[in-house]
Formats: C-alpha cells, structure tokens, sequence
C-alpha cells in the first residue's frame, strides 16, 4: 500500500514554496519534492501580479509530476493578511449529568459556525480555547467528563472570499479534484508551540519578507490575529539607500550585521560590490539603521498586545519564526529588548529543519497530514 502523500502550498510574501511529502518514522517527513521560488508576492492584503499565479502553480505541479504520483487534492496555506479571527462562546445544556460526548462538542462547533457565516468570508476552521463544565470548571479536553451543561470558547478562522475564488480557479485549471485551505498562523501555532504551552496564553510572531503577523494562542486555536506591512524586505531597502547599494550588495552587509556589536568610530563592514570592489561600510550606522526598523517592527507588535488583550500579561510566552528578523544575527535578542519580553525561536520539532525560516511550510505539511 502506498503511503500518502500531501502536495502543499505556501504562500510567502515574496516566495512561494512548494513541497510533496509524506509522512516519515517518529512524527517525520519524507520530502519527494521541494520548490522555492521567488515572486512578485503580496502587499497590503494584495497579490501584484495575480495573473503570473496560474503559470507558476502549473510549473510547479509539472516539475512534481503530480498526475504521476496520483495527487488528486491540493492544501493552499492561507497568510495572516488574508485571514481574520473571532472568538465564540456557545452553550449546551446536557439535561441532565452525564458524560461528555464526542456528539456534544460537535454540536458546540456546529452552532458557531452557523451563528459566524458571512457572504465576504469563508470559514477556515472553528478551534477550542477552552471548555468550562456546569459552574466553571475549566477543561481543555471535556470529553469523558461528567457534566449538566457545557460551554466552549470557540476561535473561528475566516479567510477572505476573494483569495478563495482566486486560488479555487488556479486550482480548478490545474484539474485537481478537490483543494483544502489551511490557516497557516493556526498551524504554526499548533505545531510549534507544545500542548502544554498552549494552555496558557502565547504570542507567535512571524516576521516575513514584507509582512509581520502577530497572533495569541490558546488552547487549540488563536484568540487574535493581525498582520502589518513590515518585515526583512525593509531593513535590507534601508541599508541600500543609507549606503548607495543595489539590493543584492544590500543583502550582502545585512548577511554579516551582528547587531550586540558596538564598535568604535572607525570600525567598518567589509563589503564586496557587485562589481568586485571592496568597499567599508561604518559598522555603528549600520547597525543603528537596522536596529532602527527592528524596533519599529517591536512597536507594532507591542501595539497589538496593548489591542487584543484586556489584561497585562506579565508573563506571556513570544515565540520567533520567518525569516525577517531571524536571520539577522542577533535580531532575535534585539527584538526582545525593544518588547521588554523574552523571545524564543518557533521551530518546526524535525530534525536538521528546527529552523524559524521553515516553521511555515512545515507547518502546513504537518497539519495536511493530520
């Protein structure tokens, strides 16, 4: 019998990666093929050449040979800038105390959902944040639990109706039988963030190439959810008009900034120019310009936890992932400072991929298996 296999799709604000895996010993992966490619990507909740979408997607699906492998159904990650959150609370009587059962959860789930329809979005997923029994005992697994009444605490992820319609077309032209939309801050959240850690509240942030999404996390599910246009993209089109650098020369001195650096006057990155020349860039500016929009990021950030929680969290754990502040060195610990909070890298719990940049995509393949 052939192990199934999951044809994913992540959307980046700058790059698409696709992948082909399956499911591996010990919660792995097998990887039977990997893209990534550059593309014009999304700002401000819009593609920029949406009409390149289908030819890249038909590539892609080629180079995979997915006829050949029988890949009939396709898993699109919906980005935080197309997604939306809210947050449900639905009651059920038991009529009288008895267990829990599979049934009731689902008729809690059912309610939200009808009760959260909208003709401007489509449902991606109903999560649990929490459950209370009878007169307020907390559950996050109520199951099996003895009960006269039951109340859950729903997270309801919509995506926007137009980036459905879009990819359902892409997705239609490409002769898929069926395709699947997955929240990819939901699924980050879930498979980055241990059980346990979720169980109280948790903040993921993930810094793109162009855009930022901060979300809360509870339970299964996120109680809050934003993304502004701020990321990586920005930092290196700082440094190339500070220094007169192209973009790739750009992305070159932002490879070698340590940002815990503090150098005197007359200390310098070497930098090597497209044209072979090596050139000193003032190492203290340098990092000052990145440090700068780094803490504009932080800002950001902070405003949104200001915004989704009705409460100071003294303590809140804030995991790291993208690639946009991670790859810088030191930008991780820099962006803690500028939160006044510690920050840990969100990593994909794989092997030689425990990486922030890869926490997206296998993510997505994690919950297109599950």
């Amino acid at each position: 019998m052939k192990k199934e296999k999951v044809l994913v799709f992540e959307l980046g604000s700058s790059t698409l990666r696709a992948i082909l895996a399956g499911r591996g010993l010990n919660n792995t992966f097998v990887v039977k093929a990997y893209k990534e490619v550059a593309y014009d990507g999304f700002y401000e909740g819009n593609f920029l050449a949406p009409e390149k979408l289908n030819a890249l997607f038909s590539q892609i699906i080629a180079e995979f040979d997915c006829l050949e492998e029988g890949i009939k159904k396709v898993y699109i990650g919906v980005p935080a800038e197309f997604s939306s959150v809210s947050v449900s609370t639905v009651s059920l009587n038991l009529g009288s105390r008895r267990r829990v059962k599979q049934q009731d959860i689902d008729q809690l789930f059912y309610t939200a959902s009808e009760r959260a329809k909208d003709k401007n979005v489509e449902i991606l997923s109903v999560n649990p944040l929490s459950y209370l029994l009878d007169e307020g005992r907390a559950s996050f697994d109520p199951i099996g639990d003895n009960a006269i009444s039951i109340s859950a605490q729903l997270s309801i992820i919509y995506a926007n109706r137009s980036f459905i319609e879009m990819f359902n077309k892409i997705v239609s032209a490409n002769d898929f039988e069926s395709v699947e939309y997955i929240s990819e801050p939901l699924a980050q959240a879930l498979y980055v963030i241990t059980p346990v850690e979720r169980e109280e509240s948790c903040l993921l942030i993930d810094c793109g190439d162009l855009t930022t999404s901060a979300c809360f996390v509870k339970g299964q599910g996120l109680s809050n959810l934003a993304s502004f246009s701020r990321g990586g993209a920005f930092i290196t089109n700082d440094l190339s008009e500070a220094f007169d650098l192209s973009m790739s020369e750009a992305e070159r001195l932002k490879k070698q900034i340590v940002l815990s650096l503090k150098g005197k006057n007359n200390d310098f990155y070497e930098l090597s120019t497209d044209l072979g020349k090596t050139i000193k860039i003032p190492l203290n500016t340098a990092n000052e310009i990145v440090s700068y929009r780094i803490d504009e990021i932080a800002q950001a950030v902070a405003k949104c936890i200001q915004l989704f929680s009705n409460v100071h969290y003294n303590y809140l754990p804030v995991f790291l992932t993208g690639a946009g502040v991670s790859k810088i060195k030191g930008g991780r610990d820099y962006l803690a400072k500028c939160l006044g909070r510690n920050v840990k890298y969100g990593v994909p719990p794989l092997p030689a991929k425990d990486k922030p940049e890869l926490a997206s995509i296998y993510s997505l393949v994690n919950f297109a298996l599950n």
